[in-house]
């Protein structure tokens, strides 16, 4: 049997040593007597390589380059091509020779054994780069599917560069950029970036991906540990060449504003990132290890909190809105963070510093929702404000997370979270214009406010989705969620799969018939996605206290496999299907009452390896 026979004119075009057959499976068996070499087409290469036992991933996507790993190799055709993608399974090490172009830009691969498979995948495969596969036979399933595919082998994967072109930095270990677009946004970023990052890979949940998240937190850990002050700042960037921003300010558009980018935020959003990794990993080894860095991350957040329980955090996310003071999504972010700290503590049974943590965390959320200047909550207007600056003037224009956070949280009053309800009902179309807006006045934000570099970020961010939908999922919102993924996948679909940062819809501030404005091929959208489709709607998150939390808040029933989680569910009216994929016994918690609202309370199961168990809905 040859090439053409099997594969057409796809992926493999020719075999120099071995011999091929096509199994039952669908799947080809390549052998030879000692050493396999075959021709592949050209296109995107990712080889999986192992170093002291962690994965790392190395691609051809900077130039002409020889790669060596082991395990398994892909190919995929360039982007825009409809050909299959071949995943090469082998036991021995693999070898790759990739040129950029030109006639010989085919893909020379060598096999140190005696034996490896090949299996075809769409363009993009339904699967991570470990091979465990994905599918979604729900409501709008196949554009989720794709979407997911698109994202992960076209910005997630390649934006992971720590064996490629970081491999010689300072700092490579960890390193992962923050936009494919060459020339802009160097370094890699952990203030802000590190959060969605971390969240979109953890989604993914595969061993590899995983193990990029331990490396990214640990990168953060070291920077602060290594803060020149003294003070844990974790830092805005750390360039190619070793540079290290901790210390980025900004003025307005009118110069009458200076403010700090950044100053708690990484500090905050490592303590959940961490958190999620444990949840995930069951590696409290790891967390005893760096729980002392942990409690230097949140070292700044108290030294930052006045007497009246304030945090004077300065910008928080928006790099592009001057806050010179304390600002409420801010606070919110740090109460929740400084509770997931406590439950890691007392998880390595360290009571005096659990008890400390839960204590600070609870002051900062009781000063949350306190009125304005002592808290946030505006008597007046009813709703929370934004920020009070250091001069004590408050400032509003009806800010999303400001309003969403105290309420996701726990810290609001009833009277709050009804009066909170209401506002997002009220301004429903413009926050949801895209997935999601910061704000439903941002025509109302004066020069004072805005940063010198222009409104990027008084429009949409998928950093301001990732908690909108937090919010909508723990109200149990299927359809907003579902709306909302199905927004981004088409405006994704639109952009050739190749997201920018800033979605303000040729609205407002930028009128041009773009929909978007600052990087190009940027990491946000894409990690969101990943993290709000697993972890919102599909309904799968990692628990410190079970292996896996199965919670769907889906917009119909359907059946969904994902073989990196290790679950397939079949919802159903009449009941719910789970199954353990893997081949350990796993304690699956279900959380059925978005599906079912006569099934609120949490189910547990102890299921062996490829147990299915069916749960009957409860009738009304």
């Amino acid at each position: 049997m040859n090439c053409a026979e099997v594969f057409g004119d796809s992926v493999l075009i020719g075999l120099e040593t071995g011999q091929l057959e096509r199994k039952e499976n669908g799947s080809i068996r390549v052998w030879a007597e000692r050493t396999i070499r075959m021709t592949m087409r050209s296109g995107p290469v990712f080889l999986l390589a192992r170093e002291r036992g962690e994965r790392y991933v190395l691609t051809n996507l900077e130039g002409d380059t020889a790669l060596e790993g082991d395990e398994r190799l892909w190919v995929l055709p360039p982007a825009g091509e409809d050909h299959h993608a071949a995943e090469v399974v082998a036991g021995g090490a693999i070898r790759v020779w990739c040129c950029a172009e030109g006639r010989d830009s085919n893909i020379q691969v060598e096999i140190c054994g005696q034996e490896c498979e090949i299996l075809l995948h769409a363009a993009r495969p339904r699967a991570d780069v470990m091979g465990n596969r994905f599918s979604f036979r729900i409501p709008n399933g196949e554009a989720l599917e794709r979407t997911l595919a698109e994202f992960y082998w076209g910005t997630m994967l390649p934006s992971v560069i720590e064996r490629t072109r970081a491999k010689s930095f300072p700092d490579g270990r960890g390193y992962v950029v923050s936009t494919l677009q060459a020339g802009q946004y160097a370094g890699t970023y952990p203030d802000v970036d590190h959060e969605f990052q971390c969240k979109g890979r953890l989604a993914l949940a595969d061993v590899f991906e995983v193990g990029v998240v331990r490396r990214m937190i640990e990168l953060q850990l070291r920077m602060m540990r290594e803060d020149p002050t003294g003070l844990w700042r974790n830092p805005c960037a750390v360039q190619p060449d070793g540079t290290r921003e901790y210390h980025v300010r900004r003025n307005s558009m009118d110069g009458s504003t200076n403010a700090e980018m950044f100053l708690v935020t990484g500090n905050v959003e490592v303590l959940e990132s961490a958190w999620l990794l444990c949840a995930q990993t069951k590696d409290f080894a790891w967390l005893c290890e760096h729980i002392g860095e942990l409690e230097g991350a949140a070292s700044l957040l108290e030294h930052l909190t006045d007497r009246h329980d304030r945090l004077w955090s300065d910008v928080y996310y928006e790099d592009q809105v001057m806050k010179d003071g304390a600002e409420c999504m801010s606070q919110a972010m740090a109460a929740n963070g400084l509770r997931l700290l406590a439950e890691l503590e007392a998880l390595l049974e360290r009571t005096e510093q659990a008890a400390h943590y839960r204590a600070l965390s609870q002051r900062l959320g009781e000063a949350l929702v306190r009125p304005l200047p002592m808290g946030f909550w505006d008597a007046e207007q009813y709703r929370f404000a934004d920020w009070l600056d250091r001069n004590g003037v408050v400032h509003d224009h009806i800010h999303l997370l400001a309003n969403e956070l105290p309420v996701l949280f726990g810290f609001a009053s009833p009277e709050q979270t009804e009066a909170v309800g209401r506002l997002l009902e009220q301004n429903h179309a413009e926050l949801q214009r895209f997935p999601t807006f910061l704000s439903p006045c941002i025509q109302d934000y004066t020069e004072g406010e805005i940063g010198d570099g222009g409104p990027y970020d008084l429009c949409a961010a998928g950093r301001y989705w990732c908690w909108d939908a937090a919010y909508w999922a723990k109200e149990g919102k299927k359809q907003i969620l579902a709306e909302q993924l199905a927004k981004v996948a088409a405006q994704a679909h639109l952009d050739g799969y190749r997201m920018g940062e800033r979605y303000d819809m040729n609205h407002v501030f930028y009128i041009d018939e773009k929909n978007w404005h600052g990087a190009a091929h940027y990491y946000e959208y894409p990690c969101v996605f990943a993290w709000v489709l697993m972890h919102d709607y599909l309904g799968i998150s990692a628990d410190l206290h079970a292996d896996v939390v199965v919670c769907p808040r889906l917009d119909g029933y359907g059946s969904v496999r994902l073989e990196a989680q290790g679950i397939a569910y079949d919802a159903q009216a009449d009941g719910f299907a789970v199954t353990n994929l893997f081949e350990t016994a796993r304690t699956i918690q279900l959380e059925l009452g978005h599906l079912y609202p006569n099934q609120a309370a949490p189910i547990t199961l102890l299921l062996a390896p490829g147990e299915s168990r069916l749960v009957p809905a409860k009738q009304g």
